[in-house]
């Protein structure tokens, strides 16, 4: 620790802080336009001058010099103010004003400076910038002749997002921040530096001339999409979500959000949302006044439970509280059926890790990953289906670098990160390469084996993927597994990423296996300052586990479920949240199943091709309507706020629920969700002693910020046997979706608006492909047609579609294998 003195107070503060770090943290307000908290120290703009008394004859920037032992700073005085206001007159040649159209008025950080300092005039004269306005994509918008070339929309796309769109380019007073030949930005549109531009240079579109700053009501709650669990604040005008903003003082984030959390509000107030029940007469879905729909609802059910039964599917999205009366709904009911998943991919990751280490989620916290040595993703597409964690992984490897290893059928933007290392197998070969690993761990005595459970059986178990044997069969060489073995071994600080969700649904339970071996050798699991991620696709998946959303010992989950349905062994089933025609596997059995369910209720907030096969619709509400608690992917629980009322007669899921299981006898009504939560923390053991009143800004991780594993037991697990095909297909996440909400969100459709099939460019030459092109689809389910799309990622005989559109009918082809031996023809 470091004493010294801003404005003759004494402070006391760690010595990597900065002169403005300790003044902020003193209470002392030292004005700054290139600052930021997540970014590297800069100096730029030079407003935060400051006096050091040990410096005689010169001011310093306060945000870039380090604390020392006895300093003594003033931060305000007649010189000091003097320099400013010139530094704030430089920044005014070439700055044109404009203030009363900008969107950014009442929250420009220099507009608030040069008040503050009264800048009225202008000693210094230069000819204002005349530079056309970016408005060539449809969400950012660049206007440079406002830029003050602070920088941070440089070092953000740089340091954070990793992607690197900007640069400054010429010299003197014709310096400007540009991208690549000057062209218009073209990039992930994830809105980082709309976030950071202290004027208006960069700015969102969608909010353009939507309301001043000032007007808005800001509701913090958490994004409704991925399990990364971001904090987002609404912006709320008219009771209408105008906006999504930026705030660096809560969450696990920073401030930092992707495109879908940034931009992917719009289906809040989507025109389609369903805003009355609905109820099925004459073949027909007809609107309905509440009560009809719930004894529809009750008489529907009653029946069922006297016959084959009831299933209930449940989504990712609702909340805690909701999964909680979900769960005691499905006892009321008197059904163990419970799922919350498609295939038996949730359930087969979580038994997975049960098995080998006793919990049944991530073992460390997303801000430990930042300062490891070695990260291991599985699959690429984990930058895709969890953005923002991935923007973790890119600090880790730019600030402290960390060695990434990724093991995955395609390059993807991880691929591009400094002396990353891609291990690209075949597809469906992920749990052969992790085999490989522990067996080099093991046969070169670099794994951790004291106190580890199963290691002789491993070992044999292990047999077939000796390093060689497996490049063979993958194309991924013996010496990258080798290295990565070896990485993983030596780093005393490692992180093992492993992704899962609807798409992913092959091998599951044995790939979380191969993943906890991996953890176990290396000693990974549990140690201070590393951890195994097992991130869930949506904004719950980690809080349907905790509350129990799985089948009974004995019941059905939700493939057994289908099953039952389809061949008429299930009286009613149950779908809260969830489209199962477009996003579960096997459309086939799928269609079949919901055709033979006698009973069907589809509770939703659109009507999705699954609730147009209902016979009652009850609408629900989006997170932005919502009262209660998300669980993140890092075990993580914080506080979900509602910003907005609810469309038409929609109601919460907790509502719903409420109503149904009182009609069923089991009169508990909740007073708030804080209600339910204080039940929750009563029965949930990792919950309790927890209240809801007390989840603070940063949320309360239960188990800790390093969760012990209960016990460590290796496990041998066997691999499919890759397919054979000149072209394979593979689904899963795009990252510009999520999920099939996304697909109602006017931000990420502008940038993908429609389902594609993907090449890599020698196969696209192969075949003549171009993108645009209409190509026919052919495996054993069927044949589909999707428009061509060209890219550089993917190895030659692999195709991939995401799987979020449900005009594509992706699920014709696939019946959650890891790949579709697939024809391909113009």
């Amino acid at each position: 620790m470091v004493n010294l003195t801003i404005d003759g107070k004494q402070i006391t503060v760690k010595k990597s802080a900065t002169i403005y770090e300790a003044a902020k943290e003193a209470g002392i307000d030292i004005p700054v336009l290139c600052y930021a908290k997540k970014l590297l120290p800069y100096g730029a703009c030079r407003v935060c001058l400051v006096e050091v008394e040990q410096m005689k004859g010169r001011l310093i920037p306060s945000c870039t010099t380090p604390v020392t032992e006895g300093m003594v700073v003033t931060t305000t005085s007649p010189e000091i103010t003097k320099v400013r206001k010139t530094v704030l007159e430089f920044l005014l040649v070439n700055h044109v004003v404009e203030c009363p159209v900008c969107d950014k008025a009442g929250e420009c950080d220099l507009q608030d400076l040069t008040f503050e300092y009264e800048v009225v005039k202008n000693r210094f004269s230069g000819e204002k910038f005349d530079l056309p306005t970016d408005e060539v994509n449809p969400l950012i918008e660049r206007n440079m002749n406002r830029c003050v070339l602070c920088g941070k929309c440089v070092r953000v796309c740089d340091e954070i997002v990793g992607y690197g769109s900007y640069s400054f380019i010429n010299r003197g007073f014709e310096t400007k921040i540009a991208t690549a030949f000057d062209r218009g930005l073209n990039c992930e549109f994830c809105g980082q530096c709309v976030s950071m531009c202290p004027v208006g240079a960069i700015l969102p579109r969608p909010f353009k001339f939507k309301a001043r700053p000032w007007q808005l009501n800001e509701v913090d709650t958490v994004c409704g999409y991925c399990g990364n669990g971001c904090t987002v604040t609404l912006g709320v005008l008219n009771d209408k979500v105008e906006t999504i903003r930026f705030n660096d003082k809560t969450g696990v984030n920073d401030g930092n959000l992707c495109i879908r959390g940034r931009f992917g509000y719009g289906y809040i107030h989507h025109e389609d949302r369903i805003r009355k029940p609905l109820i099925r007469k004459d073949g027909q879905l007809v609107e309905a006044e509440w009560e009809e729909a719930i004894e529809a609802v009750v008489q529907g059910f009653d029946r069922a439970r006297n016959e084959k039964g009831i299933g209930v599917l449940a989504g990712a999205r609702l909340t805690n509280e909701e999964f909680f009366l979900l769960k005691n709904l499905a006892k009321t009911l008197g059904t163990g059926n419970l799922d919350h998943s498609g295939g038996e991919c949730y359930k087969g990751v979580t038994e997975g890790l049960f098995e080998t280490l006793g919990v049944k989620a991530s073992t460390g916290t997303f801000p430990q990953v930042e300062s490891c040595d070695t990260v291991l993703a599985i699959r690429s597409d984990f930058y895709e289906t969890h953005p923002v964690f991935g923007m973790v992984v890119n600090q880790a490897v730019k600030r402290h670098d960390a060695q990434l290893f990724i093991v995955s059928d395609k390059k993807g933007k991880f691929s591009k990160l400094p002396h990353a290392k891609t291990l690209l197998g075949k597809p469906g070969t992920e749990i052969q390469i992790l085999n490989a690993i522990a067996r080099v761990l093991l046969d070169e005595g670099l794994a951790v084996t004291e106190g580890v459970e199963g290691i002789e059986e491993l070992k044999i178990g292990l047999a077939k993927f000796a390093p060689n044997e497996v490049a063979d069969r993958t194309g991924v060489s013996a010496e990258a597994i080798e290295t990565a073995a070896r990485a993983l071994s030596s780093a005393k600080k490692s992180a093992i990423l492993l992704a899962y969700g609807l798409p992913y649904t092959a091998q599951s339970k044995e790939l979380a296996i191969a993943a906890a071996n991996l953890a176990i050798l290396t000693g990974n699991a549990g140690r201070e300052g590393s951890g195994l991620y097992l991130c869930g696709e949506k904004s719950n998946s980690q809080g349907a586990i905790d509350l129990g959303i799985l089948p009974e010992q004995g019941a059905l989950g939700a493939k057994a479920m289908l099953e039952a349905a389809q061949s008429s062994n299930l009286s009613a089933l149950y779908v809260v949240g969830e489209d199962l025609l477009t996003s579960y596997p096997d459309r086939s059995q799928l269609e079949a199943a919901l055709k033979a369910v006698p009973f069907l209720v589809v509770q939703d907030i659109f009507l999705s091709p699954t609730a147009q096969q209902a016979n009652v619709v009850l609408p629900a509400t989006s997170f932005a309507e919502k009262d209660g608690t998300f669980t993140n992917a890092e075990r993580r629980i914080q506080r979900v706020r509602p910003g907005v009322s609810s469309p038409g007669e929609a109601k919460t899921d907790f509502e719903i629920f409420e109503i149904l299981s009182a009609r069923f006898g089991r009169n508990v009504s909740y007073t708030s969700a804080a209600a339910v939560f204080a039940d929750i923390a009563a029965n949930i053991q990792e919950y309790a002693g927890l209240q809801m009143e007390a989840i603070g800004a940063q949320g309360v991780v239960w188990g800790g910020d390093i969760l012990a594993p209960k016990k460590k037991r290796v496990v041998a697990v066997a691999a499919e046997d890759v397919a054979n095909s000149e072209f394979l297909l593979v689904t899963g996440s795009s990252l510009y979706h999520s999920g099939t909400m996304s697909t109602r969100a006017k931000g990420p459709l502008s940038v993908v608006s429609e389902p594609y099939l993907e090449f890599g460019q020698e196969d696209a030459k192969k075949l003549n492909v171009v993108d645009g092109d209409m190509i026919t689809v052919k495996a054993e389910g069927g044949q589909i047609k999707l428009k061509a799309k060209v890219d550089r990622r993917l190895p030659q005989g692999v195709v991939f579609a995401p799987y979020h559109f449900a005009s594509a009918e992706i699920n014709r082809l696939y019946k959650g294998e890891a790949v579709v031996p697939v024809q391909l023809s113009k």
